[in-house]
């Protein structure tokens, strides 16, 4: 048979992919073996390719392949080792030493959404500090855990409970509470903390059954005695009417309602001593109708347990000063008398008024020069409708002493102490500063004060971001030094072994704790003042704070402003402006400290 005539024109080519990927030949369509020693290529059994760049005999069979059929050439061959190191390259940029599956790198696993600490306050460099244990402590899933460490933590869960002023009537908005509470943090195995409900009149069946199923933990009903629920003997009945009925005339919130008086002095100091509560350790103030807005990865009983803390609160407000004119008198007459009760570290400074505050009062002009930063009470306090504490504290002689000193001057009767302001005093009178505890990762609202914290899912890691440089990596720190907490934000070190060491650290994080340790909010990160500076009603012409109560509380760069811009508006005597844009930080940001 004879073979049909080379083509002269145009040559049939393979296509690119099947020269690139060497593929199979299709079905059908088998090599030619018979002709091994003939000059053309055979395809098929019609199609032939005759090579057109054989022009010496003798060299090797690649030469006599078109360049366009040829399986690899050099230029193939360099372009591919160059992808090879480029992926190469990549990869090993990207490697970590444990195997994590991130989709971006990322910081440390635990940023604290600013747990923003005073100015001044030092903690020990131990691994017992409150943001390194909060690092080492938060934990997204239990499922993470092994059986033996959920059992350890449960074996070893602080003696606490969380405890209610409730009437029956509140039913509704009281089971909305539990339910956030679980949902938001105690329906964890390691936590399921009891619940404590107190009122004055015994519980309906109704609110015991209702409340029972509104969570797995025990819950305990109970009856607050008479004794600690009517007016004092010592109290004049009349004079208490009279002033009860004058403030609430001039405006002043509750204050002729007798039951609210015996709720501020219960809650100011006797809750404590309820039976009850003897057996356990640390409490939990809950009120009806408030909302928990983030969940809360930790167990915030044994961070006070294990950081030695005594008080956790999230809000700092400013009261109206017409519900208790004496207060402050009263206590700085119990200071006078009892000056070793004082902790020799507490700070009132940021309950004292200053030159810069405004005073609204109009007195006559008497011709003498009047200091207004004299020391007296600027009436910020602690939002006690939100707080954690130590009831051992609120046990103790020093706020005893304290309590029974203004219940027996008749203060809740005759005025309006409430158990806020009272609280605030006491534990900035007995305790250091650094056994006080701002939550601001807990989002919380009633009524009109709401904060919600700055939440973040990841943040990426770029080079001129400062990181957070954990206790074991930092070598050139001494084991007794102290720091302040506003110097943990550091710029990253520049060397490869500092970084190398900062990865590892942060990928045996990662991998330990799953992922980033975060917040899960429910609502819109606002600034710090908001809603912390409560609004005082304008008939009180009282001294008002240049700033708010809580960036007096902080202290430090929290105090200082863009710009000097009107402290109060004259019709709402709100502070500075609602969104801190005259302030330098805002509290928006995670870490606010450069």
């Amino acid at each position: 048979m004879s073979r049909p005539p080379r083509s002269r024109g145009h040559v049939a080519s393979l296509s690119r992919s099947s020269i690139d990927e060497i593929a199979p030949l299709p079905l059908g369509l088998t090599p030619r073996q018979e002709d091994a020693g003939d000059d053309t290529l055979v395809i098929g059994p019609e199609d032939t390719v005759k090579p057109t760049h054989s022009k010496v005999q003798g060299l090797s069979s690649w030469n006599f392949l078109p360049r366009r059929v040829r399986p690899f050439s050099f230029r193939k061959i360099v372009i591919v080792c160059l992808a090879s190191a480029l992926v190469g390259s990549a990869w090993f940029s990207t490697w970590e030493p444990k195997s994590i599956d991130l989709e971006t790198p990322v910081i440390d696993s635990y940023v604290p959404p600013t747990p923003q600490l005073p100015a001044g306050y030092t903690i020990q460099a131990d691994a017992s500090r409150p943001i390194q244990w909060l690092r080492t402590n938060t934990i997204l899933d239990l499922q993470h855990l092994s059986t033996q460490q959920v059992q350890s933590l449960v074996e070893t869960r602080p003696k606490a409970a969380f405890i209610s002023l409730v009437r029956n009537e509140e039913l509704g908005e009281m089971v909305s509470s539990i339910l956030q509470v679980e949902a938001r943090f105690n329906r964890r195995e390691t936590h399921r903390y009891d619940w404590v409900f107190f009122n004055n009149e015994e519980f309906t069946e109704e609110f015991k059954a209702t409340v029972s199923k509104a969570t797995d933990s025990q819950c305990y009903f109970e009856r607050i005695p008479e004794e600690h629920w009517s007016i004092p003997s010592w109290i004049d009945v009349t004079r208490f009417d009279v002033g009860r009925q004058f403030m609430g005339g001039i405006g002043v919130g509750k204050a002729w309602l007798q039951s609210y008086h015996h709720m501020c002095r219960w809650n100011a100091g006797i809750f404590a001593s309820e039976k009850r509560l003897a057996n356990y350790d640390w409490f939990w103030r809950v009120e009806p109708a408030v909302k928990f807005s983030c969940d809360i990865n930790y167990d915030v009983f044994r961070f006070m347990q294990d950081n030695d803390m005594a008080y956790g609160f999230n809000m700092a407000i400013l009261d109206d000063a017409r519900s208790f004119p004496s207060l402050w008198e009263r206590t700085k007459a119990f200071i006078d008398s009892n000056e070793g009760l004082v902790d020799e570290n507490a700070d009132l400074d940021w309950l004292l008024h200053t030159a810069e505050d405004r005073d609204d009062v109009i007195r006559p002009h008497t011709g003498a020069e009047e200091t207004l930063g004299d020391g007296e009470y600027n009436n910020c306090q602690f939002y006690s409708n939100f707080e954690i504490g130590s009831l051992e504290f609120f046990r103790s002689k020093e706020h005893k002493a304290y309590f029974d000193h203004l219940d027996k001057a008749g203060g809740f009767y005759y005025e309006r102490f409430g158990d806020a302001p009272v609280h605030t005093l006491s534990v900035s009178m007995f305790l250091p500063k650094s056994r006080i505890w701002y939550f601001r990762d807990i989002g919380y609202a009633h009524g009109l004060c709401e904060q919600c914290p700055p939440h973040e899912r990841e943040l990426a890691l770029e080079p001129q971001l400062k990181l957070p440089i954990r206790r074991e990596i930092e070598q050139d720190m001494p084991e007794s030094a102290e720091y302040d907490a506003r110097t943990t934000i550091r710029e990253p070190p520049e060397s490869f072994g500092s970084k190398h060491r900062r990865w590892t650290t942060m990928a045996r994080d990662v991998e330990r704790q799953k992922g980033i340790p975060s917040l899960a909010c429910g609502c819109t990160v606002n600034a710090i003042d908001s809603n912390n500076a409560k609004l005082v009603p304008y008939e009180s012409k009282q001294r008002k704070p240049s700033d708010p109560c809580i960036r007096k509380f902080l202290g430090g760069k929290w105090l200082v402003k863009k710009d000097k811009v009107s402290d109060f508006t004259s019709d709402t005597g709100i502070i500075g402006s609602s969104d801190g844009a005259e302030y330098v930080l805002d509290g928006r940001d995670g870490n606010p400290f450069p």
